[in-house]
């Protein structure tokens, strides 16, 4: 009896559901994400933007848990160091912020963008240029994530 019971209760919750009004968000009109949330990887500078903050110390490499930041830099005749190659594999990459947090001059953050989209693997590699230009966007529009 008590089976009959909650296979009618069942039934009759999937009809009320099925007869309400769906809640379904259309792509162009998306809810804004949360204040915390991490998105795709932004190298950034310094104001005036002439200068990246990077200074090439490899930390943010080393502490990523799914090894999917790699870099290299090299150092310039008067000892400071400069950033040659910076990729990050979106594929990899478990938005921990790790990365945020371990950057000594806070020049990589994650960026409130939730939109990227790879078409393949490949494409999923953000390369030194491509930061910068996430970068770029992120600090010409105000929407730069601050640190917490």
């Amino acid at each position: 009896m008590k089976g009959l019971f909650a296979l009618l209760k069942g039934l009759w919750m999937t009809g009320v559901q099925f007869f309400s009004k769906t809640e379904t968000i259309q792509y162009p009109e998306a809810v804004p994400p949360a204040t915390r949330w991490r998105g795709v990887h932004g190298l950034f500078f310094t104001q005036d933007v002439k200068e990246e903050l990077c200074v090439s110390c490899c930390l943010v490499a080393r502490v990523c848990p799914a090894q999917a930041i790699s870099m290299e830099g090299r150092e310039k005749e008067d000892g400071d160091k400069v950033l040659e190659r910076f990729d990050v594999d979106l594929g990899r990459c478990v938005y921990c912020g790790f990365c945020e947090e371990v950057c000594p001059v806070e020049a990589i953050r994650l960026t409130p963008s939730w939109d990227y989209v790879g078409r393949d693997r490949s494409s999923l590699v953000l390369h030194k240029e491509d930061l910068v230009e996430i970068g770029r966007i992120s600090m010409n529009t105000g929407s730069k994530k601050e640190s917490i």
